[in-house]
């Protein structure tokens, strides 16, 4: 490798983007390599950014670099694959408060040894993603965590929104803020309608509370909710789980950190396809890899799909 191009949210995880951007910089040039840095200003910047940095490397002597959270993975990915080159490799140095799919991918975190291996043994390995089209609006997108509506994305709203968060990521306990928006959630919300279709199946639930389909067994900043699912067996994953009570709800929780054994709970269905879709008949929040969604009726058609990852 000659050139690294870093793509850069320096806000994500509460700042933790400009001191890992200043460890990644002292990396390279330790380790003597060519390196541009481009900085995302607004949200959703990456997207154009990824694209036309992605249109303008035609050798395998560069790469992109995303130094970030899932957010930022998320928007370079959606960048890449609308490029010319929609197989660039992207490599990802975490700098988010969740940090999912770095967890799931088992991806380095020492600044140092991160561009060392990038800069003497790249590998370069299919994973997988999801790819979305909301039936109601046209929209088409990639994920690389999940897409959650209900439970998961209220509590996303409301961590998103908590002047908490960045006092917590501050002193690296940025997760606690998620455990302290679970308790809102659970007041907060209701149950709904929910239609799944999986391959050839129909599934109709009436009192959904979460409902995420995802790329990996992670949410929330390391909550295990499907241990089964698997990045690199070119699947998708659904989970439902219906309203419990209060004591219910501790319980499966209790389960799900302990050993997984919520996946046997009667208020607990999940099921694997390589093609799904999800439709809802009220107005939830939602969740995309972290990022909010309106909160609106949702009607999405999901199939599997995969990127190149540089580790």
């Amino acid at each position: 490798m000659k050139k690294v191009h870093l793509l850069v949210n320096l806000k994500s995880g509460s700042d933790k983007g400009a001191k890992a951007l200043k460890e990644i910089e002292a990396a390279l040039k330790k380790e003597k390599l060519a390196y541009n840095i481009q900085i995302s200003t607004y949200p959703g910047q990456l997207v154009p950014i990824a694209t036309k940095t992605a249109n303008e490397i035609n050798n395998n002597h560069e790469c992109i670099v995303i130094v970030g959270g899932d957010g930022s993975l998320n928007q370079a990915l959606n960048g890449v694959k609308n490029s010319l080159h929609p197989d660039t490799p992207l490599a990802y140095f975490p700098a988010g408060t969740g940090n999912d799919f770095a967890r799931a991918a088992k991806l380095q975190n020492n600044p140092l040894k991160f561009i060392k291996k990038i800069k003497n043994h790249p590998t370069v390995t299919n994973v997988g993603c999801g790819r979305y089209q909301d039936l109601l609006t046209g929209e088409e997108k990639y994920f690389v965590n999940n897409l959650g509506i209900g439970f998961d994305a209220f509590v996303v709203n409301k961590t998103n929104h908590s002047k908490l968060k960045t006092k917590f990521n501050k002193i690296n306990i940025g997760n606690l803020t998620y455990g302290i928006n679970i308790a809102q959630a659970l007041k907060g919300q209701d149950n709904f309608k929910v239609k799944i279709l999986t391959n050839e199946h129909t599934y109709s639930y009436d009192h959904a509370y979460l409902v995420t389909t995802t790329n990996h067994p992670y949410f929330g900043g390391g909550v295990p909710i499907l241990p089964i699912a698997n990045i690199y067996n070119h699947k998708l994953d659904i989970a439902i789980v219906e309203k419990p009570n209060l004591a219910k709800f501790l319980y499966l929780f209790s389960k799900l950190l302990i050993n997984g054994s919520h996946m046997q709970s009667k208020q607990f269905h999940y099921f694997e396809a390589n093609k799904i879709e999800v439709e809802t008949y009220q107005a939830e929040y939602g969740q995309l890899d972290g990022e909010e969604l309106n909160r609106r009726k949702f009607h999405l058609k999901f199939e599997v799909d995969h990127f190149k990852l540089l580790k």
